[in-house]
């Protein structure tokens, strides 16, 4: 769930808080999703293999519904459509990939923290007039080092990739379902009043 680093929409009312909350639940399932796969990667002991086709699976549903969702600006999909394809993508590349490296694994890894971070961060400072632009920044703000970090790697090993993608999934699936539980909120909340049931665009 991002907020669009190039959203023109300079201004959030209740009605483009309604049309967000239309795919709420989409965050909600996607942070779910992070959590489970969060708490699994830290419970086994993995191979590199095995951690990389994990991983790639996550990166994989996580791409699904990003490009599912509405930016939370509530502006066109295309970002979103994007930051999704790429989330697929790079899931499939890691899946398919053969006997991939721990440097190579912790690549793919680290760069995707700092990418995702860095929309993040670009996202909700150009979108401060959006509630909960904040709580997208603060995310943003834990995930570029993490990644700049596996990118560095400084004695890395496996058990501490293992550790920063499972806190990772966890911390990011529990902002999810935070930010999905505002959005559904919010929108009643700034017409004063219950609002209609609307279907979904």
């Amino acid at each position: 769930m991002y907020l669009n680093p190039f959203s023109n929409r300079w201004r959030f009312d209740a009605q483009t808080a309604e049309l967000v909350a239309q795919t709420w639940w989409i965050g909600l399932i996607a942070g779910l999703i992070a959590i489970v796969f969060g708490v699994v990667v830290l419970a086994v002991d993995w191979s590199v293999d095995s951690l990389a086709l994990f991983v790639g699976v996550l990166f994989v549903l996580q791409g699904i519904t990003w490009a599912s969702a509405r930016p939370l600006e509530g502006g066109a999909r295309t970002s979103n459509l994007i930051l999704g394809g790429l989330g697929v993508v790079a899931g499939v590349v890691l899946i398919a990939w053969p006997e991939i490296g721990l440097v190579t694994l912790a690549i793919f890894i680290g760069s995707w923290f700092v990418v995702s971070g860095v929309i993040r961060v670009v996202g909700a400072l150009a979108n401060r007039h959006v509630p909960y632009w904040w709580l997208v920044l603060a995310v943003g703000l834990i995930e570029v080092p993490l990644g700049i970090w596996a990118l560095r790697r400084p004695g890395l090993t496996l058990a501490i990739l293992i550790t920063i993608t499972g806190i990772w999934s966890i911390v990011t699936g529990i902002w999810q379902i935070v930010i999905a539980f505002e959005v559904r909120r919010l929108a009643e909340r700034l017409h004063g009043e219950p609002l209609a049931p609307r279907a979904a665009v």
